[in-house]
C-alpha cells in the first residue's frame, strides 16, 4: 500500500506537470493562429478546453478572455497540493502522524499551494510588464497580434500606477509595477509560503 501510494503521489505530480505544459502550448497556439483542422492542434484542444470553460465560467465576465491562464493557476494549485496529499495519507495509515497531524498538513498543503500560485501569478505579471516596457521604448504598433496581447494583459496593471506617477517622455510605471509586485512576493507571501511548509513537514511538495 505505501508503494502504491508513493508511486499514486509520483504519478499525480507528472501527469500534471504534462497537463500545465500542455495547456501552456495551447495557449501559445493561440497567438501564432494556428491550423484548426491539424489533428495535433485539434487533440490539444478537446483536452485542455473543458478546464478552459469551466474557469471561464467561475471568471467575471470582464476577465473571462484570461480563462486559458486561469486554468494553468488550477493545475498548479493541483500539483502542489494533491501528491502532497496523498503522501500525508500514506504517513497516517503507516502510522507515522495522527488525524491532527494530518489536518495541519493539509493546511500546509493548501497554503503553499495557494502562495505558489500567487507568486506564479506576480511573476508572470512581472514578466508581462519587463516585455511591455521593452516594446514601448521602440513604439511597437497594435496591429500585431502578439503586441495587443501584451498590451491587454499589462495595461490594467500599469494604469492605477499612471496616475500617481510623473508624465515622462519613458512610462515608467512597468518598471514600478515589477518593483512593487516583487516587494509583495518577497517580503508578504514569501514567509506565509515558509509557514506553510513548515505545516506541511516532514512532506514535500512537487516541485517539477
Amino acid at each position: 500500500m505505501s508503494q502504491f501510494l508513493e508511486w499514486l503521489a509520483d504519478a499525480c505530480c507528472f501527469g500534471l506537470f504534462l497537463y500545465k505544459w500542455i495547456i501552456i502550448s495551447a495557449v501559445v497556439l493561440t497567438w501564432v493562429s494556428a491550423d484548426p483542422h491539424n489533428r495535433l492542434v485539434q487533440w490539444i484542444g478537446r483536452i485542455t478546453q473543458p478546464l478552459w470553460v469551466w474557469c471561464e465560467n467561475w471568471m467575471p465576465v470582464m476577465m473571462a478572455h484570461f480563462s486559458a491562464y486561469a486554468s494553468i493557476l488550477v493545475v498548479i494549485f493541483a500539483q502542489i497540493v494533491l501528491p502532497a496529499e496523498i503522501r500525508s495519507l500514506n504517513l497516517l495509515f503507516h502510522g507515522l502522524t495522527d488525524t491532527q497531524g494530518l489536518l495541519f498538513q493539509t493546511g500546509g498543503h493548501l497554503i503553499q499551494g495557494t502562495t505558489i500560485v500567487l507568486q506564479s501569478l506576480l511573476f508572470f505579471f512581472m514578466f508581462v510588464l519587463i516585455i511591455w516596457f521593452g516594446l514601448t521604448l521602440v513604439n511597437p504598433s497594435l496591429s500585431n497580434p502578439l503586441v495587443r496581447i501584451i498590451h491587454v494583459l499589462a495595461d490594467p496593471l500599469i494604469t492605477p500606477l499612471q496616475r500617481y506617477l510623473p508624465r515622462t517622455r519613458i512610462d515608467w510605471s512597468p518598471l514600478v509595477g515589477v518593483i512593487l509586485f516583487y516587494f509583495i512576493s518577497s517580503t508578504i507571501i514569501s514567509p506565509i509560503s515558509y509557514y506553510g511548509s513548515n505545516l506541511s513537514f516532514p512532506v514535500s511538495i512537487c516541485v517539477y
